[in-house]
């Protein structure tokens, strides 16, 4: 087996009630009012006595570019392991904490703020104690499917595109699954990928929780007792179907199990190490049974490779950073002025949209502004047959499609959320029928497909380097 060892450590990163909840555009509550599934984060280490690197899988919403850089410092101080080796990853849910920047609520904004402050020592504990588990493991991939997803970009009757259900729409229905067990069987991790967007508990819910990804997690891991991590999909453009924007937690534990179901059953159906079974002999027993055994394949010893890049992306023309900065300013003094004057939940509803709109444009014009094109980061970790590969924002899922298509890898995930947020990266022949995605990515049609050749491109340069 040569020398490959994992490890996994995980810390409840649950934040305190007193930090503001979710922070949808149609939400009138500030503070959760309870806690339906704990936050984690879950660190997995793996090293093959040449490279070690980490994976790091948050039960959050978005983590900024420079947020990750803080969490991969931190992991490579704690560990020894270069912060280029560090992969970032968020599960993208929409019940828990806002992003850091989302401060229009304005109660509980300096509880937030603490809170993030703290990921990357949260990382760096979990990272610690998945180095002190790093013991000799073997790795395989599966991948089975599920259809619980459901294509989001829907025509209303008004003729709009709205994020909604479109029952027609292509999904992804991949269920991705790497597995490590120890020498002895036992498990160590699993980890899933799946593309659906973690809304199901919208903007009336009031509990914090890790959506169905949380209870995904927890599926697998009652059956096949391994810790399990999350890697989200290129799910810009998919969602939970018409039972999503909830309040309704029977639904997420509904979808979830679903996923996970289905991902057990690829779990169980692989075995390590690997069987080459023959037959043995005729077993007389009243009927003669025809007795069969094997020889244990191991194949060759996993590898772990990882590396890191950029690509740039070309940009839309984006409003100038004086007229952002002020539609943000009136877009809240409206809204603070009708919380003041305890207006009608609705009109507080519908300031509370505009004013989250005005931000992400803000944020947009400060990351971007003045620039023709965004370096965009995509991350690649190889251990051993599973290859991760990731990028930053909410690829459109023909995106993620076509990327593992065109893999050199039989075993390849792509999704989204890894590394930072850059914004929605729609198909070019999403734009005419404008919607969320498209009015607020600050990406041109051909962004998808640059794209797409970048992360074609780092692969078989991976696969290349094998040799």
């Amino acid at each position: 087996m040569g020398t490959f060892q994992a490890g996994v450590g995980r810390v409840d990163i649950t934040p305190p009630l007193s930090a503001p909840h979710a922070s949808w555009g149609a939400q009138v509550h500030v503070f959760a009012e309870d806690v339906d599934t704990p936050l984690t984060c879950t660190v997995l280490v793996v090293d093959d006595g040449t490279t070690r690197a980490a994976w790091v899988d948050f039960d959050l919403i978005i983590l900024s570019t420079p947020e990750t850089q803080k969490v991969q410092q931190r992991v490579a101080e704690e560990t020894g392991i270069p912060a280029e080796l560090v992969r970032v990853s968020v599960t993208h849910s929409h019940a828990g904490p806002p992003p850091s920047s989302w401060d229009w609520a304005k109660q509980g904004v300096d509880v937030m703020k603490a809170y993030y402050k703290l990921i990357p020592d949260y990382a760096s504990g979990a990272a610690r104690l998945a180095v002190e588990k790093l013991q000799p493991a073997r790795v395989v991939a599966a991948r089975g499917k599920s259809h619980v997803a459901v294509n989001r970009r829907e025509t209303a009757p008004d003729g709009r595109t709205v994020t909604g259900t479109n029952p027609d729409g292509p999904i992804d229905p991949e269920v991705f699954v790497m597995r490590i067990d120890a020498l002895d069987g036992s498990p160590i991790v699993a980890a899933v990928g799946y593309t659906m967007h973690p809304t199901t508990l919208g903007p009336s819910n009031k509990k914090l929780s890790a959506d169905w990804p949380g209870y995904l997690k927890a599926t697998v891991e009652l059956v096949t007792g391994a810790p399990t991590m999350f890697a989200q999909g290129a799910t810009g453009d998919i969602g939970p179907g018409p039972d999503g924007f909830t309040d309704d937690i029977a639904v997420i534990k509904r979808l979830g199990s679903s996923v996970g179901a289905s991902a057990i059953v690829a779990y169980n159906e692989i075995q390590l190490p690997t069987r080459n079974y023959k037959h043995e002999k005729v077993w007389e027993s009243g009927a003669s049974l025809g007795k069969w055994t094997y020889d244990a394949d191991e194949g060759p010893a996993p590898v772990v490779r990882g590396l890191t890049t950029t690509v740039d992306l070309p940009l839309i023309e984006l409003m100038p950073f004086d007229m952002a900065e002020e539609r943000v300013t009136q877009a809240q003094e409206q809204l603070d002025s009708l919380k003041a004057q305890n207006a009608d939940p609705k009109e507080i509803e519908a300031a509370t949209f505009v004013v989250k709109r005005a931000n992400m444009a803000f944020r947009h014009v400060q990351a971007f502004g003045g620039q023709t094109e965004a370096p965009v980061e995509i991350n690649v970790v190889q251990i051993g047959p599973a290859v991760f590969i990731g990028t930053e924002g909410e690829p459109f899922q023909e995106i993620g499609k076509e990327i593992k298509r065109r893999s050199p890898f039989p075993y390849t995930w792509f999704g989204g959320y890894v590394g930072g947020w850059a914004g929605y990266i729609p198909m070019p022949e999403d734009y005419p029928a404008k919607g969320y995605e498209v009015d607020t990515s600050p990406f041109t049609p051909e962004a998808a497909g640059i794209l797409v050749e970048a992360a074609v491109k780092v692969l078989e340069e991976l696969a290349a380097s094998e040799g």
